[in-house]
């Protein structure tokens, strides 16, 4: 049950603000502490279809404060990503010469 203003609702919280980039849907949401104070919660979402063609949706809920640290980290991950594909890359023409 959310609880908006001195009103409450049976329906689903909305979310504050929401973007997408094709499959990956990102979502600000707005919740409140015990004393009514307003605090923001984002989640990011993946959206895929299974090997049975059914839709999956994996959500990973970050709080405002985690955001520059999960930044770095997949920063960090993309750039190692890209190492080992020049890597690869380098190798398959090292073994055709």
């Amino acid at each position: 049950m959310a609880t908006t203003g001195n009103r409450t609702s049976n329906k689903k919280r909305p979310f504050a603000e929401a973007t997408r980039r094709r499959n990956i849907q990102g979502a600000l949401w707005q919740n409140h502490d015990g004393d009514g104070n307003p605090f923001y919660v984002t989640s990011v979402t993946r959206s895929y279809k299974n090997g049975e063609g059914q839709w999956v949706n994996e959500v990973l809920h970050v709080p405002l404060d985690d955001i520059p640290r999960v930044r770095a980290v997949l920063a960090e991950l993309e750039g190692k990503a890209y190492e080992a594909i020049e890597a690869d890359y380098q190798a398959s023409r090292d073994e055709a010469a």
